[in-house]
């Protein structure tokens, strides 16, 4: 198995909050606080393993013939043992029968609880750790904007503009690095990075009538129209707290929080979303090309359901069959090979049509209908 500093950026993330975990876990036990120990565990498990790493990485385990494929199935087997020894002071049986399974019958209770130090282990890594934690908080608001827009996670889309805060200048090194995993998350051809988001959204005044007419009596609508009238610059600078001061016939008055609301919108066709310092925004705009890779990702998704509805094991071959209208056959055809990797197929046979097709499936994709049925190739 590769070494795990030669091991993707994916796997040398799990293995540094494994060992993150691992000296919190023995911290919380020290003080024993079980129940902090449980919960950190639980969170690790459910939002780092599989909602995050194992979602991310689950094409790699569909062989073990690369250098990849062994890299992928030796993190997970660490990431599984090592939680199963952090986990057995607290739930000492179901911890005990798995490490056994994984581990050719050891007893995870003679096992020492954390692993000892070394390169073997893949250690820390602060930056990777930081880097990671923001394309997940993209992710997150780059999907806000999606589902603002209308457009269906498996639709690709031409590019995201992104505006990171709280990174360092090694984390900044890393994220370059990790920017396909969020391309390829976020289902987009190209992620620009921004400095500011002035190029993203506009920033305007909205005058609280009621508290400017507590200063400025019948001159209120004069004021009104003032605050409304302050540019990027001046909001900017009033929403770092810097004095900023209106005039109105003479008189000078400094603006406090309750004066105005200030309101963000959208430049041109982008979607944004916004969290603090940190942006994402989207270009909803679909092409006819990023359409029909739209209906080949959505066939492969119904596909995959069906393999697991028939009880296909993960590396089960099969024959896909497909039927419909020429805009999903013409899709499927355009992107044949990587559907037939994405599903395992080792062929994609089209039909006119597939009444009474033993286990075919109706679909509607994108407002066109399909037929799809799959048989395991022996």
């Amino acid at each position: 198995d590769p070494k795990p500093a030669g091991r993707p950026l994916l796997d040398r993330w799990v293995l540094s909050r494994l060992a993150a975990v691992e000296a919190d876990c023995d911290a919380l036990l020290a003080r024993y606080d079980a129940t902090g120990a449980a919960r950190l565990l639980m969170d690790f498990v459910d939002n780092d393993v599989s909602k995050w790493y194992v979602r991310l990485a689950r094409r790699r385990f569909y062989d073990v013939t690369t250098d990849d494929n062994r890299a992928a199935f030796a993190t997970l087997h660490e990431v599984l043992s090592s939680t199963c020894r952090l986990l057995a002071p607290l739930a000492p049986f179901v911890s005990d029968w798995m490490y056994r399974a994984l581990n050719g019958g050891a007893c995870v209770h003679l096992a020492d609880y954390r692993r000892g130090a070394g390169p073997a282990t893949g250690g820390r890594d602060l930056a990777l750790e930081s880097a990671m934690a923001e394309v997940r908080e993209l992710v997150r608001l780059g999907r806000a904007a999606r589902e603002e827009a209308g457009v269906n996670v498996r639709q690709p889309l031409a590019r995201m503009v992104c505006v990171t805060h709280g990174l360092d200048a090694a984390a900044h090194a890393v994220l370059a690095d990790l920017t396909p995993l969020l391309a390829a998350e976020m289902n987009v051809k190209v992620v620009e990075y921004a400095t500011s988001a002035n190029a993203l959204v506009t920033l305007e005044a909205r005058p609280n009538f009621r508290a400017l007419g507590k200063v400025f009596a019948k001159a209120t609508p004069q004021a009104a129209a003032a605050v409304a009238a302050l540019g990027a610059e001046a909001l900017q600078a009033f929403e770092r707290g810097d004095p900023v001061d209106i005039n109105v016939g003479g008189r000078e008055h400094r603006l406090a929080a309750d004066d105005l609301t200030i309101v963000r919108k959208a430049s041109g066709t982008l979607v944004v979303q916004q969290d603090g310092a940190r942006f994402a925004a989207v270009d909803p705009t679909v092409s006819p090309e990023l359409r029909n890779e739209g209906i080949a990702r959505e066939v492969v998704s119904r596909t995959q359901r069906l393999r697991k509805e028939s009880g296909l094991d993960v590396s089960d071959r099969i024959i896909l069959r497909v039927a419909g209208s020429p805009a999903v056959t013409g899709a499927v055809r355009s992107h044949r090979e990587w559907i037939a990797g994405e599903v395992l197929a080792r062929d994609i046979v089209f039909l006119d049509a597939m009444a009474g097709h033993a286990g075919s499936v109706e679909l509607e994709l994108d407002g066109e209908t399909a037929t799809i049925a799959l048989t395991k190739d022996v």
